[in-house]
């Protein structure tokens, strides 16, 4: 057996590093679970900074965290560090904190929307800076997993305080404050009112389902956390238990108001998993499957009677039957990011006019918009550190955490094949971090040696650096270009008190946009949004001008040419305006807004869906 290496005394620098990337781990739930890619629509930048203490902060913010803390650790244990490819932890690392990256570069090729790809690497590159740098931490010093793991449970323990909170309380001040906005003449925006009208819990996350997904990953690391605290306390078989238990009811009742049919399906199928492989008598294992099979069967009865349906199962099987025409069509580099989002509405079959923006699969994402090589790349980064993982597991390897970590990112992997978790930071950073912390393993006295001798370390360096500098430098240039966007927003489509007080003219609103313009000049949103907003003043030749400069950059969103039919019809170019609003019909033939209102005033064009 080899002789693990003694850990030594731990300075101020590595307490830095450590204490930087902990406290991400601790913020990740709270403040970065809101969607990175959705380049249409701007964050929130309340005009005072003690706001941020209870708001999600930008999506695209935690690049310039997770970068910050990559530099310091490598700083402080990039030298010490063997090379991650020696170890199943560190080639895990690789394939998330680089492969996932690099497998998004091809998406670029055939982007109509370059918003949508840039955002997206950008995104995964802040992700992956945060694993890197807690890989480094890690590897150093494997004894702080169980820091790294208190810090998840913390965490968690925050989420599920806002999501009750939310739910006996937050919503009826919702419903409040959107009461005195209406009042005060403050447009409510439609995400907003939908949320008016859902019960669900989503706390600090995007959505309901995506919180769904983060549960079922932390679910079995937490309540094993509790259940070894519970050795504190005499008796044992009766503490730990305890404490696992009140974790587990407070966590599941969240997961429950979440009513996430997809994470529900996979908290149990992965629960089956787990209990199947423990030993037990052969009538016992059999009374098992069939309690899965009825809870599953008396979920799908309870959904189909008195739940939501099963509109959005029909509206996910769609999202696979185009991305299998998507894949088909283009194989090698597929549509490009936002291209799901643009074929999809010729696609679709379901008569809903949802535009969905990504195919709700992690896998399907990158084959559809980066070709097959790409999703077969993120297959292979997904279950690659599971199987390393079994391994361990068959093999009596692995402790417990280890093994409650294999089971929660097994039910997280169902989960990201059924829903957007792709696009979250907090999901994709913890449920990568969580495979770190259960890969590492105590170093050898000789690994040490080796690794402090060896300047092999200089060949990982300058990855290291690179990906730092994307996640740095493109988070501070996402949020530069978000909140220019915001800045011309604030007068078209003002959201608070302080917005309504600014006063709006002409000259000011063509500052703005041209600074959101400057900040972001390949972007089609910033002129659209203009747009909408002199066609609503009937200042017809203003609309015009930015509904053509937003088709300069793309011709693929059919919501420019039915404005620009709206403003040929004013016109009296009943010819034209009829062209333009037939070819919205062809780009969005699912959209009951544009076939009827070519039905309406256009009757003698006929449009026949492929």
């Amino acid at each position: 057996m080899k002789k693990t290496e003694t850990p030594g005394r731990i300075g101020p620098l590595e307490y830095a590093a450590g204490g930087v990337v902990g406290l991400l781990t601790l913020l990740l739930p709270l403040k970065f679970a809101s969607l990175a890619v959705m380049p249409e629509a701007t964050s929130f930048f309340p005009g005072y900074w003690s706001a941020y203490i209870d708001i999600t902060w930008p999506a695209h913010s935690f690049g310039l965290f997770s970068g910050a803390a990559l530099f310091l650790a490598l700083a402080v244990f990039g030298w010490r560090a063997a090379s991650p490819l020696r170890s199943p932890c560190g080639r895990t690392m690789l394939l998330w904190a680089l492969g996932l990256p690099l497998a998004a570069l091809p998406g670029l090729i055939n982007c109509d929307t370059p918003d949508y790809g840039i955002w997206e690497i950008l995104h995964l590159a802040g992700v992956g800076a945060y694993l890197w740098a807690l890989y480094l931490v890690l590897a150093c010093r494997p004894e702080w997993r169980k820091t790294f793991l208190w810090l998840l449970a913390a965490g968690a323990g925050l989420v599920v305080y806002s999501g009750l909170r939310q739910y006996f309380v937050g919503f009826a001040e919702t419903r409040e404050f959107a009461r005195r906005q209406y009042e005060e003449g403050i447009l409510i925006s439609e995400i907003l009112r939908i949320k008016l009208e859902d019960d669900r819990v989503f706390a600090t996350f995007a959505s309901c389902n995506v919180l769904a997904g983060y549960l079922v990953l932390v679910i079995p690391p937490v309540c094993y956390t509790l259940w070894r605290f519970g050795d504190r306390f005499e008796p044992e078989k009766v503490s730990r238990p305890l404490l696992a238990g009140i974790g587990a009811v407070f966590l599941g009742a969240v997961l429950l108001l979440t009513r996430g049919r997809g994470a529900l399906l996979a908290a149990v199928l992965a629960a089956a998993g787990f209990v199947l492989t423990l030993p037990m008598r052969r009538l016992w294992r059999a009374g098992l499957i069939a309690l899965a099979v009825f809870t599953i069967a008396g979920g799908v009865v309870f959904a189909h009677c008195a739940g939501r349906g099963f509109g959005s199962v029909a509206e996910r099987v769609d999202y696979l039957k185009t991305s299998f025409t998507m894949v088909m069509e283009k194989p090698l580099a597929g549509h490009g990011w936002g291209g799901f989002f643009y074929r999809h509405m010729q696609l679709k079959t379901t008569g809903t006019d949802e535009a969905a923006h990504d195919p709700h699969n992690i896998v399907a994402a990158f084959a559809t918009q980066a070709g097959i090589p790409a999703g077969l790349l993120v297959a292979f980064a997904l279950f690659y550190p599971l199987a390393a993982l079994g391994r361990r597991i068959f093999r009596k390897e692995a402790d417990g955490f280890a093994v409650a970590i294999f089971w929660g990112e097994a039910a997280f992997l169902l989960h990201a094949l059924m829903d957007v978790d792709l696009q979250i930071p907090a999901c994709m950073a913890l449920a990568g971090g969580l495979l770190i912390a259960a890969l590492v393993v105590p170093r050898t006295a000789d690994d040490a040696a080796s690794a402090v001798g060896s300047k092999k370390w200089l060949l990982w360096l300058l990855p290291g650096v690179l990906l730092g500098v994307a996640a740095l430098g493109g988070s501070w240039y996402t949020l530069r270009a978000e909140l220019a966007y915001d800045g011309l927003m604030k007068y078209l489509q003002p959201q608070t008190p302080g917005d309504l007080e600014l006063r709006v003219t002409p000259e000011k609103i063509e500052r703005a946009l041209r600074d959101a313009v400057a900040a972001r000049p390949y972007s089609p949103f910033p002129w659209e949004s203009a747009g909408d907003f002199y066609l609503m003043r009937r200042d017809y030749r203003s609309a015009e001008r930015c509904f053509a400069e937003a088709q300069k950059r793309t011709m693929a969103r059919p919501s420019t040419y039915e404005r620009l039919s709206r403003i040929e019809r004013v016109r009296g170019n009943r010819r034209r305006a009829g062209e333009l609003l037939l070819e919205a019909c062809r780009r969005f033939p699912g959209n009951p807004k544009y076939t009827d209102e070519l039905k309406e005033h256009y009757p003698e064009l006929e449009f026949n869906r492929k």
